[in-house]
C-alpha cells in the first residue's frame, strides 16, 4: 500500500522516561494527534503495569496510540485499533508496518468491529469536543468526522455504555473528557457503569487563537453549560481530564 505523506508526528513522553521518539506519518484527511493524545497515552502506559494481554485503541486516527502500546506492552499481547474513517485505518496500518509492530486495525463505528470480543485495556480517543468548536478549532479539518453534538458528548456517552461489555473482568477503560464538552453527564454515566472511576491526569490549556476569534459562540456554549472555561491570569483556559474506569457498576 502506498500512502501520500507530507507531515509526521513524533511522540515522546519525557515524564515516562522516553529517550527516543516514535514517529508516524500524518495526513490532512486524518485527525492529527494532540496534547490530549499524549495525556491519554500516559495513562494507558501506566495501566500496562497490570500486564494486559489484549489492548484496544478506539478512535485510533493515524495509529500512534496503538503503535506506542504495541511497543511498550508485553510482546505477546494482542493490540487492536479501529476508526470510523477509512483513511485513518489505511494510515494506521501503514504506520504500524513502518514501525514493525503488529496491530489488528479495522474500520467501524465505536465497538462495531469488535462484537463479542473483550480486552484487558481499552483506550478511547473518539471525538469529544462541542461540535461548534470542533470545526472552528482546526482540530477537525473538513474530511475528518466529528459529529459529537452541540455539547460534545454524543460519542463518549455511547462508548461508556458499551465499554463494560468489551472489558475482561479485571480490565481497565481509559478515556479523556475535555471541558470543551459537557463534562458532568459523562463522568456521572461512567460512575454508574463502573465500580471505580479515577481521575488520573489533568492539564489546562489557554483557548487557541482560532477559538478566541469566535467569542460569541464560546460565550453561548458556556452560558448553556455545553462547555466550561475559566479565567487563569489573563487567559481563558480549558482542561483535558483523563479517567481510568474498571469493574461493573450499579447500572
Amino acid at each position: 500500500m502506498t500512502v501520500g505523506l507530507s507531515r509526521e508526528f513524533s511522540y515522546r513522553d519525557k515524564k515516562l522516561g522516553d529517550t527516543q521518539a516514535i514517529t508516524v506519518a500524518v495526513a490532512p484527511d486524518v485527525f492529527y494527534p494532540t496534547s490530549t493524545t499524549v495525556l491519554l497515552l500516559r495513562a494507558a502506559r501506566r495501566a500496562l503495569g497490570h500486564r494486559p494481554r489484549s489492548l484496544l485503541d478506539l478512535g485510533c486516527g493515524c495509529g500512534i496510540g496503538a503503535i506506542v502500546l504495541a511497543k511498550c506492552a508485553d510482546p505477546a499481547a494482542r493490540v487492536c485499533a479501529s476508526d470510523l474513517s477509512a483513511a485513518a485505518v489505511r494510515l494506521a496500518r501503514h504506520n504500524a508496518h513502518r514501525q514493525g509492530v503488529v496491530v489488528d486495525c479495522q474500520r467501524g463505528s465505536l465497538f462495531e468491529p469488535w462484537a463479542g470480543q473483550r480486552f484487558d485495556l481499552i483506550m478511547d480517543d473518539v471525538a469529544g469536543v462541542a461540535e461548534p468548536l470542533a470545526r472552528m478549532s482546526g482540530w477537525y479539518p473538513p474530511p475528518v468526522p466529528s459529529g459529537a453534538g452541540r455539547d460534545g458528548t454524543r460519542w463518549i456517552l455511547e462508548v461508556i455504555e458499551q465499554a463494560g461489555e468489551h472489558l475482561t473482568p479485571h480490565g481497565q477503560f481509559v478515556f479523556p473528557v475535555l471541558t470543551l464538552s459537557r463534562e458532568g453527564p459523562v463522568v456521572e454515566r461512567a460512575r454508574a457503569r463502573f465500580a471505580s472511576v479515577e481521575l488520573v491526569d489533568e492539564q489546562w490549556y489557554p483557548l487557541t487563537d482560532e477559538l478566541l476569534e469566535h467569542p460569541a459562540v464560546v460565550d453561548e456554549l458556556v452560558a448553556d453549560g455545553s462547555i466550561y472555561v475559566e479565567k487563569r491570569g489573563s487567559r481563558l483556559c480549558w482542561a483535558t481530564r483523563v479517567y481510568a474506569a474498571s469493574g461493573r457498576g450499579r447500572a
